[in-house]
């Protein structure tokens, strides 16, 4: 029965925390928790429940103060070291005390300083209200739990449409989800297209390299296999023509990256990760990380089987 509810709560979605006070010798305290909700406007009014077993009851029921951090999605590691007990929570943690007193983290999406204003039992936990005395909100993503896992979320963009295709009337937005892939694809691959040009390799022949960057040795059949996963192919005569430039060397069966293959695949390598690294200065780390979740779950849906 516990389970089971456990269970069906997990099916809301909700906010990650990490409340802080001060212990009455004036060391820092902090719990994670998942329970904050706003209770009222107008007085400003916030709760937060704590298990009454917790090792930092003591200091949150007499300090008067606390402060609620709402979490980033890239402070999971945060969240989890603060989940947890009986260690230095604070080591190599920046933080400072806040307006009440209370620690308060340099990084968070979200800052609540409150005053304690009432403390209720509440079965097996003890919920505190507080009064906001100060507040701040950053332009973050906040990190999420749900169904017993952390998750992320983002707000849609004003004017985003909810249909991207009208399929009666024979048209698409520039919301449309293979649109945007391919568009994606075509822009950001284009100034690596003219590099390739500029030193006369070919997207094959590129491809190539970086399979067997990752997974050399490989035979023939094993490359091109990989190959077609990216829409590229590598036939005998391409092989062989590599082989013969001293980019590629053959190893019995196997094939392997020459000397000369790699000095030119790290030198195309530094150059991509350099536009990765522009490109990655106008989004947060955990808009970065989302990305690259979505896109390793297309690949995996979308792999031929």
């Amino acid at each position: 029965m516990r389970a089971a509810f456990r269970d069906a709560l997990g099916s809301f979605a909700t906010g990650v925390t990490i409340a802080t006070t001060l212990d009455t010798a004036g060391a820092p305290v902090g719990v994670t928790a998942s329970s904050f909700n706003s209770v009222s406007i107008d007085p400003p009014l916030v709760l937060w429940s704590l298990a009454k077993n917790s090792l930092s009851r003591d200091a949150f029921c007499s300090s008067g103060h606390f402060a609620v951090h709402v979490l980033a999605a890239s402070q999971e590691e945060l969240s989890n070291r603060f989940a947890r007990s009986g260690e230095d929570k604070f080591c190599d943690v920046a933080w400072s005390k806040g307006a009440l007193g209370s620690p308060v983290f340099v990084e968070h999406a979200a800052l609540f300083e409150c005053e304690t204003r009432h403390q209720y039992e509440g079965g097996d936990h003890i919920i505190f209200v507080g009064e906001v005395k100060s507040f701040e909100a950053r332009k973050e993503a906040p990190l999420l739990f749900h169904a017993g896992s952390y998750a992320e979320s983002r707000p849609r963009s004003k004017g985003e449409p909810s249909h991207s295709v009208d399929i009666e009337h024979g048209q698409f937005s520039e919301s449309f989800l293979f649109y945007l892939i391919s568009r994606a694809h075509f822009q950001t691959s284009r100034p690596m297209r003219a590099k390739l040009r500029e030193i006369d390799l070919s997207m094959a022949e590129y491809m190539t390299l970086t399979i067997l960057s990752m997974d050399a040795p490989l035979s023939d059949a094993a490359l091109t296999e990989r190959l077609e996963d990216i829409g590229q192919t590598a036939d005998a005569d391409l092989l062989e023509s590599m082989t013969q430039r001293r980019l590629i060397l053959r190893k019995g069966e196997q094939l392997d990256l020459a000397e000369q293959g790699r000095k030119l695949f790290i030198e195309t390598l530094a150059f991509g990760k350099a536009i990765e690294a522009d490109l990655a200065d106008h989004f947060s780390e955990s808009e970065i990380s989302e990305a690259k979740r979505i896109l390793r779950r297309i690949i995996e849906l979308t792999a031929a089987r």
